[in-house]
């Protein structure tokens, strides 16, 4: 019902509203008429190219700055005034150039010493050889002067120790009133003396039956023999002494004058046989010393010797060197502050190598096809126009992650110098991953792929060019050819097989749409009128569209 209201409306509006019914319903046709009587035409063009050989460059680029490649602080290892700076900064220099020196006569000093004590040891010194000889022939010329008073005073000694038991102190008299301790004592200071007696006679005959011309070793067992003897004279008159004391005890005497003269002349005795024992020991003990340092000059010095004194010098060397503060390396002084006059301690300037790095921050997609050894382009951003080729010899083994972008950083030499090449600048690079040469290279975008197969379009022979117009037409689709793929760059792509040289090929496609619209329109009233517009009237133009790959 409510359906059949709203057409009633509409009736009764036409009837009372006759005139704008009609206009209406003419706009109605007139537009409907427009849009099923446009009649549409499409051209297809094509961009061919003729295949030739070329070269395919496959690179990765990347950004990053310039380094040197060492910096170091020049430092000084000695303390002193420095006395020579004969560099300046900015200065080039080589390895081992002299930066500065300082005060060193002290280390100069005691590097000689110890050369000297080296040299002598050698080569041993012929004049401290023979001073050596003489000082063994004056000891033996010594020892052998003294014999005859040693002979002398040791044997009084034992002509008195020999009265003193037959008929002085410790004699029979006094003995036999003695206990058996007593007794006992003195029977062994008594044998120590008829001991030292025949020691004495033999010492005395083997004096005699040698002279001063006889040699080093016939003396020398004269001396050996002479000090056992003395030593055995002075133990006899120990023994001598302790009898005494304990027979003078025993009678509670100590101001008889057999008493007085017996204790004066064991002091006596005592002191005389001390003195010859260690003049003796004395004698004996410097031939050894002297015969063995003479051994050692004619033999040279000892192996351990030696190498202690050339490590003594090699030190001594060192710390000479340490006063000439010289260049590690190749490079450039950047700042000094060494100075005449001032004293030397710690850093003295900076050095930089005169060599220069590229470090350039390469994606973990790119550094995969980094290689040692591959060849790269430097270009500058602060230097126009200036292009240099480098070489890779480092890539980071351990990646920086920095927002969760993981970044490698490569390391390029630089082929050739530029003096207006600084550390810090910027600089872009392109490594060469892969190249080919001469051979037949097509433009990427002539490259279709059609169910997981490549293919380029060829036409058999060249297609008629279009003057003022892109591409030409042809009444003839082209044809496929299925192609295997090598390198491709930026523009081209090497072709395997499927294509030769001077094959013409699809570089892209270009499609044109042209509407041309004819119209008859109804006048408003009642007449029909018609009208034709093409190409550039308000709603209509020309749509171009570019395919490829």
């Amino acid at each position: 019902m409510k359906n059949l209201s709203f057409i009633q409306k509409i009736k009764s509006f036409i009837v009372a509203h006759k005139v704008w019914s009609i206009v209406v319903v003419l706009i109605i046709l007139s537009t409907t008429y427009f849009v099923f009587n446009s009649k549409t035409n499409a051209e297809t063009r094509y961009v061919t190219s003729i295949i030739k050989k070329g070269n395919i460059v496959v690179s990765v680029s990347g950004s990053g700055q310039i380094e040197s490649t060492d910096t170091v602080d020049i430092s000084s290892k000695a303390t002193g005034i420095i006395t020579y700076v004969p560099v300046k900064v900015g200065q080039e220099v080589k390895r081992g150039t002299l930066i500065a020196s300082i005060d060193s006569r002290d280390a100069k000093i005691a590097l000689e010493t110890a050369q000297l004590s080296l040299d002598k040891l050698l080569k041993p010194d012929t004049l401290t050889l023979l001073q050596k000889e003489n000082s063994l022939k004056k000891t033996y010329t010594e020892s052998w002067n003294n014999m005859p008073s040693f002979i002398v005073d040791m044997n009084n000694i034992v002509v008195g120790l020999g009265d003193l038991y037959n008929n002085g102190y410790l004699g029979y008299k006094n003995k036999i009133l003695l206990s058996k301790t007593g007794k006992d004592r003195l029977d062994i200071s008594e044998n120590a003396y008829w001991d030292i007696k025949k020691s004495l006679d033999s010492t005395s005959l083997l004096y005699k039956s040698l002279s001063s011309s006889n040699s080093n070793e016939d003396i020398n067992n004269l001396i050996e023999k002479s000090l056992d003897t003395a030593k055995g004279i002075s133990n006899a008159v120990k023994l001598a002494q302790s009898s005494f004391d304990y027979t003078s005890n025993f009678f509670d005497d100590d101001t008889s004058s057999s008493f007085v003269d017996t204790q004066t002349n064991l002091t006596a005795w005592s002191t005389s046989v001390n003195s010859y024992v260690n003049t003796l020991s004395v004698n004996l003990s410097n031939i050894k010393e002297i015969t063995l340092s003479i051994n050692d000059t004619i033999e040279g010095a000892d192996e351990l010797d030696i190498r202690q004194a050339q490590l003594n010098v090699e030190t001594k060397q060192n710390a000479l060197s340490d006063y000439f503060v010289t260049a590690p390396f190749d490079g450039i002084v950047a700042t000094l502050t060494a100075k005449v006059g001032q004293s030397a301690s710690g850093s003295i300037g900076t050095l930089i190598a005169k060599q220069k790095l590229v470090k350039i921050a390469l994606n973990e997609v790119d550094i995969a096809k980094i290689k040692l050894g591959q060849k790269a382009t430097l270009t500058f951003d602060a230097i126009d126009g200036l292009t240099i080729t480098g070489t890779v010899e480092g890539i980071d083994s351990v990646g920086t992650v920095s927002q969760g972008v993981v970044t490698y950083n490569v390391s390029v030499s630089l082929d050739t110098d530029d003096v207006r090449i600084k550390p810090g600048m910027s600089v872009s690079a392109t490594i060469i991953i892969n190249t080919t040469k001469d051979v037949v290279v097509v433009p990427n975008s002539a490259i279709k792929t059609g169910r997981g197969v490549s293919y380029v379009e060829v036409f058999s022979s060249p297609l008629m060019s279009s003057n003022g117009e892109q591409g030409s037409t042809s009444n003839t689709l082209p044809s496929r050819v299925p192609i295997k793929i090598g390198l491709s760059d930026d523009t081209s792509t090497e072709i395997l097989s499927g294509l030769k040289e001077g094959d013409i090929i699809v570089a892209k496609t270009i499609t044109s749409t042209t509407s041309k619209t004819t119209s008859s329109a109804p006048s408003i009233f009642g007449a029909v009128g018609g009208s034709t517009r093409t190409g550039t009237g308000g709603g209509s133009g020309t749509m171009r569209a570019v395919t490829g790959h």
